[in-house]
């Protein structure tokens, strides 16, 4: 199939296209450039556009007016190592044990905090999963609490490869089962769930990536309980109650603004998980018995994933390829190192053999995905796997 000239984009899960408003936003150019600290007029227009995201945050997800922070930051890695790494850092100031609890299909931002803890004298316990991509909370609440000391739990909402829902009512009850704090991780929430802006502040704490809904890279944000124990990594000019010092990205903050005002405009759940099942029904009849939708029988997904696990041998990177040459952008579930595909860490917790795992392929839909774009891409889907397959 020849490249067609307008390209359909269906990763949305690695990272969203610039929103149009911050498209706009960039193109004017007419930045603020003062240092958000300063009292001068430069200074004063840098800090109302941040004081702008501030209360579009703090509006939308319906924060508290007492008890919580709006932390800006670079992004849910950060967020992760410092407030795993800062409540660490707590629990040895307190002379405590400090155990971290996640789960085998998390986020490697999340995952591997277990190879630091233990070299600043705490503990890691991983939880697994079912063969959908779900917890036990039963099993998570044994578990945390034969633990004594200071513990913090991380509770992915969404996972990025396939797409899985844990619902934060479980989170909820791990909480109040057991002494723990916990942290969600909302990457993926944005836009791709009908309740993504509305979270329960039982919780502890939630962090966002702005990237992943059409802000741009670098920057991101944590709603934060102020009751949680913890010591933060930086250091510096006392910028963010000292939570996070450092020259804001005031740039990088107000887009989150608008982007966040644009998706709210245009989104719509049960058109874009009408349009996932469409395309999700139309691959699995191309793909009869070689292949499969993974965790297709979980209790919750989100409105956007697909991820097709083939029981063919065959080299996942060359599919991708002839389907990005055929004018569609989709990944691989699993990360790639020089060419060789990797069996992924997700798909082989919930229990998949070593190929399947291997050889997986994650679409991810977006807000602007339209009837036409669906159409289009299984005509695509259709001459690559039949041609792929044979």
């Amino acid at each position: 199939m020849k490249l067609i000239s307008k390209r359909l984009y269906f990763d949305y899960n690695a990272t969203a296209p610039l929103a149009e408003s911050v498209e706009n936003y960039l193109r004017n150019g007419a930045f603020v450039y003062g240092n958000p600290a300063s009292i001068y007029t430069e200074g004063r227009e840098a800090r109302k556009q941040i004081s702008a995201t501030f209360d579009y945050l703090k509006n939308l997800f319906q924060v508290p007016d007492e008890g919580h922070e709006i932390l800006f930051h670079s992004g849910a890695t950060e967020a992760i190592n410092s407030l795993v790494k800062g409540m660490a850092m707590y629990a040895s100031s307190q002379g405590q044990k400090f155990h971290f609890f996640y789960s085998a299909a998390d986020h490697s931002s999340v995952v591997k905090q277990a190879l630091h803890l233990p070299l600043l004298g705490h503990e890691a316990h991983v939880i697994s999963v079912d063969s959908n991509g779900s917890i036990d909370p039963e099993v998570v609440i044994q578990k945390i609490k034969q633990q004594k000391g200071l513990k913090l739990f991380n509770f992915t909402q969404v996972n990025n490869e396939t797409g899985v829902v844990w619902p934060l009512e479980l989170a909820v009850k791990i909480k109040h089962a057991t002494d723990c704090f916990v942290h969600v991780d909302a990457v993926q929430a944005p836009g791709k769930m009908a309740t993504w802006n509305r979270p329960t502040y039982e919780l502890d704490s939630y962090t966002f990536s702005a990237h992943k809904f059409g802000a741009m890279k670098g920057v991101g944000f944590t709603i934060l309980s102020q009751a949680l124990p913890w010591i933060p990594l930086h250091m510096g000019g006392g910028q963010q109650k000292g939570l996070r010092p450092g020259t804001e990205n005031t740039q990088g903050i107000y887009s989150i603004k608008l982007a966040l005002e644009e998706l709210t405009g245009i989104f719509n759940p049960d058109v874009l998980k009408a349009r996932r099942d469409d395309l999700e029904t139309a691959i699995e009849k191309i793909l009869g018995g070689a292949g499969q939708v993974a965790a297709k029988r979980a209790p919750q997904r989100n409105l956007n994933t697909i991820n097709i696990t083939l029981n063919r041998d065959i080299k996942v990177e060359l599919l991708i390829a002839s389907l990005d040459l055929a004018g569609l952008a989709v990944s691989s579930g699993p990360a790639c190192s020089m060419g060789v595909p990797v069996a992924s860490r997700v798909l082989l917790e919930m229990g998949l053999s070593e190929r399947l795992a291997k050889n997986s392929v994650r679409i991810s839909l977006g807000p602007k995905t339209s009837a036409d774009d669906i159409s289009r891409a299984k005509e695509i889907f259709q001459h690559v796997l039949s041609k792929t397959l044979g």
